[in-house]
């Protein structure tokens, strides 16, 4: 009986730990498993942050090149519309102008200034006035003999260059020529700008 018995006993033991071998080996499957998407998981997500920041950067890079090509250009025609405006300005009155007063004017410098007697705008009981222009801290500046000063450039730019040379034509004509170069202030890497213009004076006419 004890011979018949421990065959038996075997086999029942056998066959426990058989299915107890194949539980613990499906676990071990299982386990491998999922901690192989776990940590596939991780590198997709590292991969994603990375991803996500080279764009970030890129977009971030683009977005501050187009606004500052878009204040470099709005600053460069602000310059190119108050020079024209300062230029024509300028023109206009020494077209009008009478003669140059040599005595305040400066000529052949970068930091000229001219005078002019205008019959525009004369004191009561006078036939012509002073007209002033000249640059201080890289401001234009216009002084009329009847209204005071005031200031021909904007806030935005400054004014480089202001070149008076006279010249003298045929028959002691008297004209000027104008060089005025202005620069941005708000964005300093906008394209300066440099005009030039000339009047003869219309009271040598």
């Amino acid at each position: 009986r004890q011979t018949r018995g421990y065959p038996l006993l075997k086999r029942i033991l056998d066959s426990k730990y058989m299915h107890y071998n194949e539980s613990l080996n499906k676990t071990l499957v299982r386990d491998k498993i999922k901690n192989f998407r776990q940590g596939f998981s991780f590198i997709e997500t590292i991969a994603y942050v990375g991803l996500l920041g080279v764009i970030s950067i890129v977009v971030t890079n683009s977005l501050i090149q187009i606004v500052s090509t878009y204040q470099r250009a709005r600053a460069e025609r602000e310059v190119i519309s108050n020079a024209r405006l300062m230029l024509e300005t300028l023109i206009k009155h020494a077209s009008y102008a009478q003669e140059m007063y040599a005595p305040t004017s400066r000529f052949n410098t970068d930091t000229g200034q001219l005078s002019l007697i205008t019959p525009l705008d004369p004191l009561p009981e006078h036939t012509s006035a002073y007209l002033d222009f000249w640059t201080d801290g890289n401001q234009l500046v216009m002084r009329r003999e009847s209204k005071g000063q005031s200031i021909l450039s904007s806030a935005n730019v400054r004014v480089t260059r202001f070149r008076v040379d006279q010249i003298i034509q045929g028959l002691k004509q008297q004209a000027v020529r104008i060089t005025l170069s202005v620069a941005s202030t708000a964005v300093p890497s906008a394209a300066p700008i440099t005009l030039h213009a000339t009047a003869a004076l219309r009271g040598n006419y």
